[in-house]
């Protein structure tokens, strides 16, 4: 690892903001973990990547209450650090209050709400004990901050985030676990464009990346704590 070789690990991280943020950690001389669900879509992005620098990439469901550990040690058995970790798998199934079902709310709760802290339990505890920092990096949504119509639960999962991740980062001030919470709105990505037929006044995700980055790698004596992104003319 060179001297300033940073560790990053991505969720979600096989297409959208999460794959445009590992092309800005791998511009930086970063080297980069990308998980997900999908092995084929990782493969996929390890291959567009490859010649920007050093991705490995691991397929695993996070929904899995044991997939945190399994994701964060595996980083470690073969890095010795984890530098930066960066929260990005979500998922959106937009459904009215009275028709969600138990399914629709715990597919978004373990993926938005319970996967991150999980994982910010694995890492954070790692780095302590190693007497190492960590930056933690979440991509919530503004739906975080303001609930949309059909979009209760998914609301819900980023809301509970933000107010988890608040709260952690006031228990570990003077640990060393530095915790960013980032607020996009419609971005175009996947998700949206499985939905939309003209995304054009959405943000673009390279963009949204880079910022993401950017409030990942600031000086050691600041913070960036909250970051809301949104399309210039707002979202629909």
């Amino acid at each position: 690892m060179s001297k300033h070789e940073r560790i990053v690990l991505i969720t979600g991280g096989g297409s959208g903001i999460g794959l445009a943020c590992a092309r800005h950690f791998l511009a930086a001389g970063d080297r980069v973990y990308l998980a997900g669900r999908r092995e084929e879509t990782l493969r996929m992005a390890q291959d567009e990547l490859r010649d920007t620098g050093t991705v490995r990439v691991h397929a695993i469901d996070l929904r899995d209450p044991q997939a945190a550990n399994e994701l964060v040690a595996t980083v470690w058995k073969e890095t010795g650090a984890l530098d930066v970790l960066v929260n990005n798998a979500g998922v959106f199934l937009p459904a009215g209050l009275l028709k969600a079902d138990e399914e629709n709310a715990s597919a978004q709760l373990e993926t938005n709400l319970l996967a991150p802290w999980r994982l910010l339990k694995a890492a954070a505890t790692r780095s302590i004990e190693a007497g190492r920092g960590l930056q933690v990096t979440n991509v919530l949504s503004v739906a975080a901050l303001r609930a949309f119509p059909g979009t209760g639960w998914y609301a819900a999962s980023k809301a509970g985030l933000k107010a988890l991740m608040d709260a952690a980062r006031g228990e570990l001030r003077g640990k060393g676990v530095r915790i960013t919470n980032v607020y996009p709105g419609m971005t175009e990505t996947p998700i949206w464009q499985q939905r939309m037929e003209d995304t054009s006044a959405l943000m673009d995700a390279d963009t949204v990346g880079r910022h993401i980055f950017e409030a990942s790698a600031t000086d050691q004596r600041l913070l960036v704590e909250d970051l809301v992104l949104r399309p210039i003319n707002g979202d629909n």
